[in-house]
């Protein structure tokens, strides 16, 4: 064997074993649950931060949205969908949510059977908290 040959032998060998931990090490994102097909709920997750973690009721468009009870648990907390079409929630599936990894504003609803889509949006209705809202796009 040459002698590059053998310094690139070596390097592989002591390369190997340092890639496959580096691979094992990789963190485990999960931003959306897998479901069925003709699954009705589906929880979605923005890899921002835990509050921007959603229900989706795939047939209707209804969203709820993760919050914490007073007492410590969990909830979801039904969300203001502006313009969504009344649908009797029997056709099978039809909204869809994207959540963006850059910024919570690039979080998505859209109907898939008219492609209406509406974004996640602050809205101030007088109280001192601002409502987080879906808001249609223009």
């Amino acid at each position: 064997m040459t002698k590059p040959l053998r310094y690139l032998s070596i390097l592989y060998l002591v390369q190997a074993p340092l890639l496959a931990v580096a691979q094992d090490a990789a963190p485990s994102i999960h931003q959306k649950t897998t479901t069925p097909e003709n699954a009705r709920f589906e929880i979605v997750h923005s890899p921002l931060a835990a509050k921007w973690t959603f229900r989706l009721d795939r047939y209707t468009g209804n969203i709820g949205q993760l919050v914490k009870t007073a007492s410590g648990g969990s909830a979801w907390d039904s969300m203001t969908v502006i313009g969504l079409p009344k649908v009797d929630g029997t056709s099978g599936p039809r909204f869809v949510l994207l959540t963006s990894g850059l910024a919570a504003r690039f979080t998505f609803l859209m109907d898939t059977q008219s492609g209406r889509t509406w974004e996640l949006t602050s809205i101030s209705n007088g109280n001192a908290e601002p409502e987080t809202v879906w808001q249609p796009f223009e």
